[in-house]
């Protein structure tokens, strides 16, 4: 093995990595200047209990999660997010240790709603859920940082993910509300328009599928044809877990399925009519049984639902232009959606903080 390397911000993330408390990924060292820095971004004491994580019911605080903030290279200004991030990992329902530590490799999935989108530049159109967007990278990376080392999870040991999830820490976008037909996720689940929220769930799959014909009859059609088996909504595990598909429609198709006067229910009453299983599947015990657990040595049909009830259906619109959709899940945490609250001289943190991005010539993309 090579020599340790003498510049400092090497060798931090090498002892670190060394120990377990990485990603895999280089860090930003967590000196007292960057974590004092990164608290400029909340209005809370740095020993505030947010949450508590993991099997062991850890406390994590602002100061624990503002040096996981530093070493993902998040800025000050996201640090609001984050901490409504937290609250939602630290919610019971949503599930977030056996989305944890499972051997089904369950991933962190994020929504973001609200105005905080474009203040923080939090990508909901194209590419939202890809590399190129620091918010979206960091936030993820961060929350997931701060998850793995307050509760200590370490691969094998704690998280006994068998095949691992390449989206445990980055599966994070903005719903494209500005070009959406419907109302925003977070007012579909009870929330003010004005009001910033992020929404955790934790899916195990990441689908993309695009329609043959860009009419509302080939796009439903196309969510049941692309929903593979294993993607069960309905109760789970005697009853102890809600299961749950979320459906991401670029703006293109969404604007198709409104143009035929489809809301998001009547989407979710289409899937849930539409979706099913092959009953031999059921009976060869193939499959989860929750959802269909009272049929069980009543199965006449041929087939039986694939999702039990709508509100195991979750339809947001994410994505840029372009028709390709997404099918992510099945979900077993969750969804939680929490506020997210702004400390006072906030906006100006933002403006010290915000990129000048000059990525295109001016284009319209």
């Amino acid at each position: 093995m090579a020599n340790q390397q003498d510049d400092a911000p090497s060798s931090v993330s090498r002892s670190l990595y060394e120990q377990g408390m990485t990603d895999g990924l280089p860090i930003v060292p967590p000196t007292d200047e960057k974590v004092d820095e990164m608290l400029r971004g909340t209005a809370h004491d740095r020993e505030h209990v947010l949450g508590r994580l993991g099997n062991k019911d850890t406390p994590i605080t602002v100061e624990m999660l503002a040096s996981n903030a530093v070493m993902a290279g998040c800025s000050p200004p996201y640090m609001p997010v984050l901490e409504a991030g937290i609250r939602a990992l630290a919610d019971p329902k949503s599930n977030s240790i056996q989305v944890s530590v499972s051997t089904g490799s369950w991933a962190y999935q994020w929504i973001v709603n609200g105005p905080v989108r474009n203040k923080l530049d939090i990508e909901s159109g194209s590419g939202a859920f890809g590399p190129n967007y620091h918010a979206n990278r960091t936030i993820g990376r961060a929350l997931g940082l701060a998850y793995k080392n307050t509760a200590a999870l370490r691969p094998g040991e704690k998280d006994m993910g068998v095949m691992g999830n390449p989206f445990k820490f980055s599966l994070l976008a903005g719903e494209n509300e500005e070009q959406s037909p419907w109302e925003p996720y977070h007012v579909t689940h009870g929330h003010d328009p004005a009001e910033s929220t992020i929404t955790l769930a934790g899916p195990n799959s990441f689908i993309q599928w695009f329609p043959h014909e860009n009419t509302a009859e080939e796009i439903l059609e196309g969510m049941v044809r692309n929903t593979p088996p294993s993607m069960v909504g309905g109760r789970q595990q005697g009853g102890d877990i809600d299961q749950t598909i979320f459906h991401l429609v670029n703006r293109y198709n969404a604007e198709e399925l409104a143009a035929a006067e489809m809301s998001k229910r009547d989407i979710k009453d289409y899937l849930c009519e539409n979706s099913y299983l092959r009953a031999e599947d059921y009976q060869k015990g193939t499959l989860w049984d929750g959802p269909l657990r009272r049929r069980e040595g009543n199965v006449r049909p041929r087939q039986v639902p694939q999702i039990d009830g709508p509100e195991y259906v979750k339809v947001a619109t994410v994505g840029g232009p372009g028709r390709v959709n997404a099918i992510v899940g099945p979900s077993i945490g969750g969804p939680v959606t929490k506020p997210i609250h702004f400390p006072d001289g906030w906006e100006d943190l933002v403006e010290e903080y915000a990129f000048d991005r000059q990525w295109f010539d001016g284009a319209t993309y």
